[in-house]
This record gives C-alpha cells, sequence and structure tokens, in this order.
C-alpha cells in the first residue's frame, strides 16, 4: 500500500522468528507520550506531556512448533521488527508478555509490554 510509514512484517522475538498474520503487527505508543490541549482561560492554549505506554500488537499464527506457554514466559526480552519493503527495522531492547487472545479461532492476538524507548535502525 502506498504511503505506508512501517509496516510491520517480520516480528523476531529472543532471537526467534514468530510467524505473523500479514499487516496484523502494530506498535502502540511508539512516542512513549502524548500531548494534550490545556485550555487557557483567555489567549493561547497550552500542552501538557503525559506518558503512555508502548506495546506490540499482533495476531500469532500458532502451528505445531508454536507453545503459548513460551510465549507466557517471555520476560526481559528483546523484541525488533522489520518492514521488508523498505528494509527499515525498530528494536525493542526491554520487553515483556502482556496478553494472549482466543486460542482456537485462527491466529491469536498477542501483546507485548515495551519497556524502552524503540531504537529505529
Amino acid at each position: 500500500m502506498a504511503g505506508e510509514l512501517f509496516k510491520i512484517d517480520t516480528v523476531v522475538a529472543d532471537g526467534v522468528s514468530i510467524p505473523i498474520e500479514d499487516g496484523s503487527g502494530s506498535l502502540v505508543g511508539a512516542a512513549g507520550f502524548e500531548n494534550e490541549i490545556v485550555p487557557s482561560a483567555s489567549g493561547d492554549d497550552f500542552t501538557r506531556r503525559r506518558r503512555v505506554p508502548r506495546q506490540l500488537r499482533c495476531r500469532i499464527q500458532f502451528g505445531p512448533t508454536v507453545n503459548p506457554a513460551a510465549f507466557a514466559a517471555m520476560t526481559d526480552i528483546q523484541i525488533t521488527v522489520r518492514d521488508q519493503a523498505s528494509g527499515r527495522r525498530a528494536m525493542a531492547p526491554r520487553c515483556s508478555f502482556a496478553s494472549m487472545g482466543e486460542i482456537g479461532a485462527g491466529p491469536v492476538d498477542v501483546t507485548w509490554n515495551l519497556l524502552a524507548a524503540l531504537q529505529w535502525l
């Protein structure tokens, strides 16, 4: 799709490539903060910076070699995501498992908490 900034095609968690559903990977809160408007009583308004959690979300394609318990045990690992079209990568040096969706109805939603700032490579 033209105009995409970063499309996650590949996820590598703790050195192991994870099979994901195409187009399902997304980085939430990548900047680590949001700016909110603070209305002024008169004159110009202002902004206030608020911290937000960083997360990686994707839909994993579980197969015979993928073990759900292995994902739940992932703490303090490194995750790298890549856009194959541009070759651009992002590395999250400290990550921890957050949640896993419903198993048995196709690809499974998995979320990791990114505990340190992303490094764009």
